[in-house]
């Protein structure tokens, strides 16, 4: 039976974040047996652990010899932990561990000078990863619900912004820029217990731009793509929306855009199902088929920077891309998965548009966190 073992603050560290689901800031060791579910720390944290139903024995540091072991000077103050985290492991016989590819190395390097066998399964940590916790879960709908209202703040400044007669939009007596919308939509965020450092706000051909956050005025009549991942501050649970919208009249070209795109997002969502990988192929092969150039089959030199080309996806909760992976090298969803769906088409001259949404994948498909928000271009 394989023992999980993690030595770290649950700020820095997402798997232990994602066992323990408090954002604990110093150094404390878990222990999954098989049988057995045991946090070492100190008193700073008896009282968080002690009652918690998840864990079935907290120990202090104290009785693994941390009182004698600060006083030992053979012992350097850099491998105090280490040593302390070996002797707790000797103490409880574990000879062997599976630790995540993050598992500090100095402590790996100790640990293995001192006899443990340790096995880095990068796989193994990420399943346990993608079975999201209850904690997370209502963490990515807090942060769902958030980013819904958010988006309503910049389809309002979008909707009520009149055009200038120097081809700008102005909102409230200003300028309307891409900062300005991040900014009000930062505000809503706030009070609502999540928060966003990054909105990607990118207006006519900035949309082709990638993960640039956006910068400068938004032009009437053409695209703007509102991408916005906030992080439930309770949980550090993130959620991803993407919306596309066209200040005034969209062209042809826009309209034509944003049908396929819709029409790829839906085949996207009919394709997830636990044990299948075949959403990205079907969303490229529907794209390749109308004609749109796409990254699986750009033969040309450099990079493909038009059409679809990026992945269909990814996975979503204590970082805003994790697994599963939704490209050329798919992973198999499984039921729990929660990811994010985002195909899009983008050309020069025309603009881009992106719809991306957050969904759990069930026994039967994908389920919202929330009810549908509009695809509309309209604002």
């Amino acid at each position: 039976m394989t023992t999980y073992l993690l030595f770290d603050d649950a700020i820095r560290s997402y798997e232990l974040r994602h066992e323990i689901t408090e954002p604990i800031g110093d150094p404390i060791l878990f222990l999954d047996t098989g049988d057995k579910r045991i946090v070492v720390g100190s008193v700073l944290e008896a009282s968080i652990f002690e009652k918690r139903e998840d864990v079935d024995e907290f120990l202090n540091w104290e009785t693994f010899g941390y009182r004698d072991l600060v006083k030992d000077d053979s012992v350097a103050t850099e491998d105090l932990m280490s040593e302390l985290v070996g002797r707790t492991l000797d103490k409880l016989g574990i000879t062997k561990v599976s630790v995540p590819p993050t598992f500090r190395l100095n402590v790996a390097d100790y640990l293995r000078i001192r006899g443990l066998d340790i096995v880095v399964d990068g796989e193994g940590w990420d399943l346990r990863r993608r079975r999201k916790n209850p904690t997370e879960l209502e963490g990515i709908e807090r942060a769902q619900r958030a980013t819904e209202n958010a988006m309503l703040t910049a389809a309002r400044m979008l909707r009520e912004a009149e055009p200038t007669s120097d081809g700008l939009l102005r909102f409230s007596g200003e300028i309307l820029t891409a900062g300005l919308i991040r900014e009000a939509m930062q505000a809503e965020l706030l009070p609502q217990g999540a928060e966003s450092e990054e909105i990607l706000v990118q207006s006519g051909d900035a949309c082709l731009a990638g993960h640039d956050i956006g910068h400068g005025p938004i032009f009437p009549n053409q695209s703007c793509i509102v991408d916005c991942f906030p992080k439930d501050r309770r949980s550090g649970a993130y959620t991803d929306m993407t919306r596309t919208f066209v200040p005034g009249t969209p062209s042809d070209e826009l309209k034509n855009l944003h049908a396929h795109v819709s029409k790829a997002l839906k085949i996207a969502f009919d394709a997830i199902r636990p044990g299948a990988s075949d959403a990205h192929h079907q969303v490229v092969e529907y794209f390749h088929s109308n004609g749109f150039p796409t990254f699986a089959h750009h033969t040309g030199e450099g990079p493909l920077s038009e059409g679809f080309f990026h992945s269909l996806g990814h996975g979503v909760g204590l970082e805003v891309h994790e697994r599963p992976y939704m490209g050329q090298r798919p992973d198999e969803f499984m039921e729990g998965d929660v990811v994010a769906v985002e195909p899009g088409l983008y050309f020069p001259g025309v603009g881009g548009v992106r719809l991306e949404d957050t969904v759990v994948v069930t026994a039967n498909g994908v389920e919202r966190f929330t009810d549908p928000f509009t695809y509309d271009l309209t604002p």
